[in-house]
């Protein structure tokens, strides 16, 4: 409870918050359910970005530092492109017309240069770039047409100024942005991915140093095919700082060191180190900021569970259970765990609302006067806490594949291929493999994932299904391609991805 004790920081006056922001103090400003991993992904690319131009312009030493706390930048937005994407009305329409390629032409760029508003009507140079850069209509069709194949979400009914592309280069960072009100929107970037920086601002510097190189050299690729199409639709976005008095704090992160932020750190380290596609590391990254954005908020929750006991606080658990169709002591202990992680999350709250109301109410002296203060300012915060955070570590949780009520009416943790994928390509990184016990005392190691021993001496969970669970692990990873079995009985988890496996 000392950070809470000493921290000065009036997030009221800071963020614009009403009320006594019990749960910021606690987990951060702020998570959001409709973020998800990958839109916390896309926000923290954003991000690191406008961090990137803010160094390359001296305003800050390093891309990663404990000490970031402004964005002198604001967001890439990149209108043009998105309108060629997703606000082209009547592409398909003028494609399928038989008329002659100057008449589509002309009817195209008469729809750009009619678009209402000075951010998206497009102007002569605007037209004159894609005029020199593509000889047929058809090519200019098919060019949109791969690009738009790269949409995240692309049956979603969001508004086109909220669609995405996963961010393979830096052509395609943007921010969500609220076209009738022309600002940059906060309901799917709810500062949840600044908050996923500040984590990897405060891993240990010799990381921060290792993911500023990484990330500067998937931002400043030149050479990408798709970079190139991208720069033939639409003229490069000019980024200039912001003035002063228009510069914006990023979100609030209380922990200013915790473990979990250096196993986070060195899992997106390796992931940007691995000789893949950079679609396939997106997908990988997603997954590991899911996961550990919902450890996170668990991870805080042990440390403010028992704030009188002088012990370390505890690590969050998980007893995932290798999808089956039988019921098993796996499957309701799991249940249970997750039943008493959200308690944990509530007690954790009224531990710390003693102090941090003391902090925001010291110029209230009559007593019944605080009391009922007290009494209004704790229910806002616990119908706060049960929307946005007891909830979140499940949302990260079940879109990365880690939760599933499949085959009951509860959700439990679960081992599903895609999480398992990205565990076994994290894990193993450059390693060509790793045997099969180790790997799964890896996971109990490294992420608190037990699957084949219980977490607790006293556990009601039964060997033999803990037994079963890594045969059941065993067999799942050897359908993936994931494993060998060798000749002395020995079982080893293996990168699919190096040659020369075994």
């Amino acid at each position: 409870m000392d950070s809470l004790n000493t921290n000065t920081v009036d997030l009221r006056k800071t963020y614009g918050i009403k009320n006594i922001p019990f749960v910021e103090h606690v987990w951060g400003h702020r998570f959001r359910p409709e973020q998800t991993p990958m839109l916390l992904l896309f926000e923290l690319m954003c991000i690191v970005e406008s961090q990137y131009q803010a160094k390359q312009h001296e305003f800050i030493q390093n891309i990663f530092s404990p000490e970031n706390d402004i964005l002198y930048f604001r967001h890439r937005r990149n209108f043009k492109l998105r309108i060629l994407l997703y606000q082209n009305e009547i592409l398909e329409t003028i494609h399928r017309s038989t008329a002659p390629d100057r008449e589509k032409w002309q009817r195209q760029f008469d729809f750009l240069m009619g678009l209402e508003g000075d951010n998206f009507s497009f102007k002569d140079a605007d037209i004159d770039h894609i005029r020199n850069n593509f000889k047929s209509f058809d090519s200019f069709y098919n060019v949109i047409k791969i690009l738009g194949s790269l949409t995240f979400d692309p049956l979603s009914n969001k508004r086109w100024s909220s669609k995405f592309i996963y961010p393979i280069n830096r052509e395609y960072i943007w921010c969500d942005y609220n076209n009738v009100d022309n600002s940059e929107d906060r309901r799917f970037f709810s500062r949840g991915g600044e908050l996923v920086y500040l984590m990897l601002c405060r891993a240990p510097e010799e990381l921060r140093l290792e993911l500023e190189r990484l990330f500067t050299e998937w931002l400043e690729e030149k050479d990408d095919s798709y970079s190139t199409l991208a720069k033939s639709l639409a003229i490069g976005e000019k980024r200039y700082p912001l003035e002063e008095a228009n510069r914006k704090n990023l979100g609030y992160l209380p922990p200013h060191e915790m473990d979990c932020f250096r196993t986070f750190a060195e899992d997106m380290v390796r992931t940007l180190n691995l000789n893949l596609e950079k679609l396939d590391k997106i997908k990988i990254m997603s997954d590991l900021v899911g996961f550990h954005t919902g450890n996170y908020i668990y991870s805080v929750g042990e440390m403010y569970t028992n704030i009188s006991d002088n012990a370390s606080p505890k690590c969050p658990t998980y007893i995932a259970e290798v999808l089956t169709k039988t019921s098993n002591s796996i499957r309701k202990a799991s249940i249970q765990s997750i039943s008493t992680q959200r308690n944990r999350l509530k007690r954790s709250l009224t531990n710390c609302i003693p102090d941090l109301f003391d902090q925001y109410a010291f110029d209230i002296e009559e007593e019944s006067d605080r009391k009922v203060f007290f009494d209004e300012q704790s229910g806002e915060a616990e119908d706060y806490l049960g929307k946005n955070i007891l909830g979140y570590p499940h949302i990260c949780f079940r879109h990365i594949g880690f939760v599933s009520r499949k085959n009951t009416r509860s959700f439990r943790y679960v081992v599903t291929e895609d999480f398992l994928h990205s565990l076994v390509i994290t894990l193993l990184g450059s390693e060509k493999r790793l045997e099969f016990r180790k790997f799964m005392k890896a996971l109990r190691e490294r992420y608190n994932i037990f699957i084949d021993q219980s977490p607790f001496e006293d556990s009601e969970i039964l060997q033999s299904d803990l037994n079963r669970n890594a045969k059941n692990l065993s067999v799942l990873l050897y359908q993936m391609g994931m494993l060998r079995h060798l000749s002395d009985a020995c079982s080893y988890v293996v990168n699919p991805y190096l040659e020369d496996t075994l």
